[in-house]
């Protein structure tokens, strides 16, 4: 063996100790499980579709969409008519919930304002409660919209 092959084995050996440590690091974050509860994690989802709609970011809010639901409308279609719609969400405020196995309801007070409802009348606004349907499903909570 030549002397120019050991130098090359030892410059190379740091290097695949590096590789191989961040390799490690990477598969154990992978690794880690979430210890949030489903009512948890259904809370978070159910807000941020929430705040996805009150911010204009259809394609967010469209995400939470189950999958069976997206796979009959497309984000176009969905954003279409959630901006022919007369009423215009103002706020959401969470107020509780409730599972069971694999179905949870949440209720939000919902704030709104109907442009133009009635001849005569500009805009309505009210405050309201709204119980939305999650299920899971693959391992993920959607949101279930009322047909």
């Amino acid at each position: 063996m030549n002397i120019s092959t050991e130098k090359n084995k030892s410059a190379v050996k740091p290097f695949v100790t590096v590789l191989v440590l961040l390799a490690v690091m990477l598969l154990s974050a992978c690794a880690t499980t979430s210890t949030a509860s489903p009512e948890e994690i259904v809370r978070e989802r159910a807000q941020a579709r929430w705040d996805a709609l009150l911010n204009g970011d259809f394609a967010t809010a469209y995400s939470y969409y189950s999958p069976g639901f997206r796979s009959a409308t497309t984000v176009v279609d969905y954003e279409i008519g959630i901006r022919m719609r007369k009423v215009q969400y103002r706020t959401s405020e969470y107020q509780d919930q409730s599972c069971e196995n694999i179905v949870c309801t949440v209720r939000f007070k919902v704030g709104y304002h109907v442009v133009k409802p009635v001849p005569g009348l500009d805009k309505f606004t009210h405050d309201g409660l709204v119980s939305e349907k999650w299920i899971k499903s693959d391992s993920e909570w959607w949101f279930l919209p009322q047909e």
